[in-house]
């Protein structure tokens, strides 16, 4: 005859659905801790770009908005043009006759 913690297992397997699964990992650590999606997005603030554009289009008086990247890869490319080393104009590459 079975014991009680095995008869309540097998109960429990035919109620939800699940093997007794001894010595074999499952992950169930991970599955029991508290979820921390809500917690991580609250601390990354939210882009600033989306919402700036969205005024630009409402509203001619509002300046352009670039950001910092933006103004990093505009400065990077004048100075490359300045040297002579920025990219083609269009239709005028190395493969062009």
């Amino acid at each position: 005859m079975a014991s009680k913690a095995a008869r309540i297992a097998e109960v429990a397997r035919q109620i939800f659905g699940t093997v007794p699964n001894r010595g074999v990992r499952t992950g169930m650590q991970y599955l029991k801790k508290p979820l921390t999606g809500a917690y991580e997005a609250r601390y990354y603030m939210e882009p600033i770009e989306p919402i700036a554009r969205k005024i630009q289009r409402e509203c001619s008086v509002v300046p352009l908005y670039l950001s910092e990247l933006q103004e990093r890869r505009q400065l990077k490319l004048r100075t490359l043009r300045q040297r002579g080393k920025g990219p083609p104009k269009k239709g005028s590459g190395k493969r062009s006759k």
